[in-house]
């Protein structure tokens, strides 16, 4: 593996380094750093395509890992490392590409479940990906307000399942007018969730947790998950992945 030491704050290569570790820099260069051992081998393992540098502190080798000896690496030194290392997890961080997100259409809607995110946390996000890949959502939509798929949080909840499902582009959730499918959504004042049938083809919003559902989106079918009373409502990422599993169930029921 071809290695460059970076030793300087006002080093090109650091500077770009540090820019992802948000979500600017991040839509900029279309690279995100992936954190934590094990999510690292991972994604080298499985998505070695995506896998464009090796991030190490100078103190230690770099992790052996598949393919590391195609891809670049940069030596930090352990200040600058610091810096870029979020989680602190003291570990290599492996930098990874991702394309361009297609926009969302309404032409040719798969079978199953498209998936349209709102969520403006990023572990929301990356929690509700990761339930997605487990369940076969056949596509996930970025609305507009939602956090970015690849911030550093998103990746880290997600994993390498942020590589597992098509990623598309949508609009503002109060835009998101679609015909021709099923719309669902989630909210506390829906109808309870066991006792629908999901259709063959269908989009499904989590209302946001503050505002709730837009008025433009009143027409879709609104779910709830039946809870004991004097509980508040679950987190929108606990939800999702509930409704989710119902879904799969349901199908593999069938």
């Amino acid at each position: 593996m071809k290695t460059t030491d970076i030793l300087s704050p006002n080093s090109r290569i650091f500077k770009k380094l540090l820019t992802l570790t948000k979500s600017r820099g991040i839509k900029k260069h279309r690279l995100a750093l992936v954190s934590g051992p094990r999510q690292t081998l991972e994604v080298a393992r499985e998505f070695p395509d995506r896998c464009e540098g090796l991030i190490f502190p100078e103190d230690q080798d770099p992790p052996a890992m598949p393919g590391i000896a195609r891809i670049h690496g940069y030596r930090l030194t352990r200040e600058l490392f610091r810096q870029v290392d979020l989680f602190d997890t003291g570990r290599a961080l492996l930098m990874v590409h991702f394309p361009a997100f297609p926009q969302l259409t309404e032409e040719a809607w798969p079978p199953g479940c498209t998936l349209c995110l709102p969520f403006q946390d990023p572990v929301n996000v990356g929690s509700v990906i990761r339930a997605a890949a487990a369940f076969g959502v056949s596509r996930i939509v970025i609305l507009k307000e939602a956090a970015h798929p690849f911030h550093p949080k998103a990746v880290r909840a997600a994993g390498g399942n942020v590589f597992r499902v098509p990623i598309l582009e949508g609009p503002p959730l109060k835009e998101l007018t679609l015909r021709g499918v099923p719309l669902i959504m989630l909210s506390p004042e829906g109808e309870d969730v066991w006792r629908y049938r999901f259709p063959p083809s269908f989009c499904l919003v989590p209302g946001l947790e503050g505002p709730g559902i837009p008025a433009c989106l009143r027409r879709a079918a609104v779910l709830a998950i039946p809870m004991k009373s004097g509980v508040e409502s679950l987190n929108a990422a606990m939800a999702t992945g509930i409704v989710l599993y119902l879904w799969r169930s349901m199908q593999a029921g069938n």
